[in-house]
């Protein structure tokens, strides 16, 4: 036993030499093996010995700041990026992937300068030009982010990533020709991209042309069906489109990979509204509101489901909140408005409707509501001025053409014919909400 003993205490030393005799270049590239694997905290661990046995070895300071960046833990991250920085100036990746942790920290004017010195450093770096070209555009700065794009193509023509960059610049103003030949031309250089695809149908969709833009997202989602987003977005063009079975289908799909998408609970919340579901719309609304407590939109949506049931006090705290949450929303003020009329409080209602007027001049919805509260306090003559101004606003609004007719024909005025007439040529029959709902 004894000799046993001895042999093993031997090995354990020989082993521990042999730890020992690893150098700062061996802990190095064990690092960047345990990082390939995902292994970030061993990954750390190493880079730390590694460091240990030479604090001036950059490279060890700036692949660790990458490990923590992985993880998300940018603070430590950039503290890394710097020290890689502080020991060499002139690391151009360093530089480059300090913008990147400031980017994903939303300090983009911070991770600007971060790239601007990596290009200064190596002007070739099509990484940085592109990922700067991505901090731009989250700053509006769309015609800038589109140069900085067009430098990383140039210089790396065969990266697709800098064209889908370019594409979404291009869709944010409203140029969805030119943004889709980007998304076409970055699948032509990767088919199997699935943001290429899926951004391309949102700007397809953006066109209206919801078929075309369900074919993008559908090869998006055969490319990487657990793409939350892309079902998210499928079910907003098949909404569009009037089929809200298969959309209600599609945002189940997305939620059951994200339950977290506050944004798909409100629009599933929408197309249930739309079959007349509203408890479960009401539902579906409170989730995204759960999610997200200031979202106007989840707020404002659920308001007009609790007005559709009658319930207009609970309707006008909802509406409350989301005007609360956004004081500019002229949808929140007008369909209060609506709420208020319901419960004939017609002055409250005036005032909720010349604010929406107020935010939005150009609406003619809150003219017509307006006109309706006005002439159910026996103003007539305000109420078919109301109803004028929503016309010149809106001359195809079968429901301002209609109501006009009805004060015009309670009055026992001239003109009611003509109104009715132009009502019935724009279809009144399916008028919908501030109708006053007399039979012509």
């Amino acid at each position: 036993m004894r000799l046993i003993f001895a042999i093993l205490v031997l090995l354990l030393a020989l082993l521990t030499s042999a730890q020992c005799q690893q150098t700062e270049e061996d802990w190095f590239y064990q690092g960047v093996a345990l990082a390939d694997q995902g292994k970030y905290d061993e990954a750390i661990k190493a880079y730390d010995e590694a460091i240990r046995l030479d604090p001036t070895i950059a490279a060890a300071w700036s692949n660790k700041g990458v490990a923590f960046a992985d993880q998300g833990k940018h603070d430590e991250a950039i503290e890394a990026y710097d020290e890689a920085i502080r020991l060499d100036p002139t690391d151009a990746a360093a530089w480059g992937n300090k913008g990147a942790s400031l980017a994903d920290q939303g300090k983009y004017d911070e991770a600007i300068e971060a790239y601007d010195e990596a290009i200064r450093l190596d002007p070739t770096d099509a990484i940085a030009w592109f990922n700067k070209g991505n901090s731009l555009n989250k700053q509006k700065k769309y015609d800038e982010s589109i140069k900085a794009y067009d430098e990383a193509i140039g210089l790396n023509p065969v990266l697709a990533e800098p064209w889908i960059g370019k594409g979404k610049s291009l869709a944010d103003q409203g140029k969805y020709d030119e943004a889709i030949e980007a998304y076409d031309e970055a699948i032509r250089l990767d088919p199997a991209n699935v943001a290429a695809w899926g951004n391309k149908g949102v700007s397809l969709a953006d066109q209206g042309k919801y078929d075309e833009a369900i074919e993008a997202y559908d090869e998006a989602i055969r490319l990487d069906p657990t793409d939350a987003a892309v079902w998210g977005n499928k079910g907003v063009s098949l909404a569009d489109q009037g089929k809200h079975d298969e959309a209600i289908e599609a945002y189940d799909e997305a939620i059951r990979l994200d339950p977290t998408d506050a944004a798909v609970w409100g629009n599933k919340g929408v197309s249930l509204v739309d079959q007349g579901k509203y408890d479960e719309a009401i539902e579906a609304y409170d989730e995204a509101i759960r999610l997200d407590p200031a979202n106007a939109a989840a707020w404002g949506n659920k308001g007009v489901s609790l007005a559709d049931q009658g319930k207009y006090d609970e309707a006008i705290e909802a509406y409350d909140e989301a005007i609360r949450l956004d004081p500019t929303d002229a949808t929140a003020w007008f369909n209060k408005g609506n709420s208020l009329n319901k419960q004939k409080k017609y002055d409250e209602s005036i005032k909720a409707y010349d604010e929406a007027i107020r935010l939005n001049p150009d609406l003619a919805e809150p003219w017509i509501g307006k006109g309706n509260s006005l002439d159910d306090q026996g103003k007539h003559d305000e109420a078919i001025q109301a109803y004028d101004e929503a016309i010149r606003l809106d001359s195809t609004d079968a429901n301002a053409w209609y109501n006009k007719g009805v004060v015009l024909h309670n009055q026992n005025r001239p003109g009611s014919h003509e109104a009715f007439a132009k009502a019935r040529e724009l279809n009144a029959a399916k008028s919908i909400g501030v109708s006053k709902n007399e039979t012509i």
